[in-house]
């Protein structure tokens, strides 16, 4: 497959190092190019390596998270401009068993018309390189921000679907930029988000 995964870090340099512990060597394993961009913000990191690819594909993978043994291949088996792994939440002594994400609040299988209501899409969702430069890059808001991306490709025109059989293994960090929001952060976020997409009075 015609890929580039792109680890992005910001930040002290201990990100850095996770990344060269943990994102970086998983990514290795599957024999495609592989990124690395470090900078000031998290969107910065991310456009810098958006700017570097030269495939038609590419999978953003958190510093101090994993993509599991045949990644790839079931991605690869897909037919969308878009598509969305399971995830498997690891803590120190559990792992949650691996489960395509739902938008909060819906107990369907979430599909590409529930993208105006929330995120059901992963970082590491496999992309056309090309669509995440025609919806102009990674944005900077304080969490959630890949669901703005996912949103903005959906919107112009990329279609979605789910591949449950690829697993993105996300290490749960307490204090990560993903935890750390309190409920009224994580509102006014997404709030922002909304309205950068579809107005203010939409």
């Amino acid at each position: 497959m015609d890929v580039t995964i792109a680890v992005a870090t910001f930040g002290d340099d201990s990100w850095i190092e996770l990344a060269r512990t943990r994102a970086i060597p998983s990514a290795e394993r599957f024999g495609v190019p592989v990124i690395h961009t470090h900078a000031d913000t998290l969107h910065a990191a991310r456009n810098a390596a958006v700017d570097q690819v030269d495939t038609e594909w590419m999978i953003h993978l958190d510093a101090d998270d994993e993509l599991e043994p045949g990644y790839l291949d079931h991605l690869a088996e897909g037919t969308a401009d878009l598509r969305a792994p399971a995830v498997r939440y690891v803590r120190p002594f559990h792992a949650t068993p691996a489960r395509v994400p739902k938008v909060a609040g819906h107990t369907h299988r979430c599909t590409a018309e529930c993208l105006p209501e929330g995120n059901w899409l992963v970082v590491g969702t496999l992309v056309r390189t090309q669509m995440v430069r025609d919806a102009g890059g990674w944005r900077d808001f304080p969490w959630s921000e890949d669901w703005d991306l996912w949103l903005r490709c959906w919107l112009n025109g990329a279609t979605v679907e789910a591949i449950p059989a690829a697993v993105y293994r996300a290490h749960v960090r307490p204090d990560s930029r993903n935890r750390a929001p309190d409920r009224a952060a994580k509102l006014a976020a997404h709030k922002a988000i909304y309205e950068a997409n579809f107005g203010a009075n939409a």
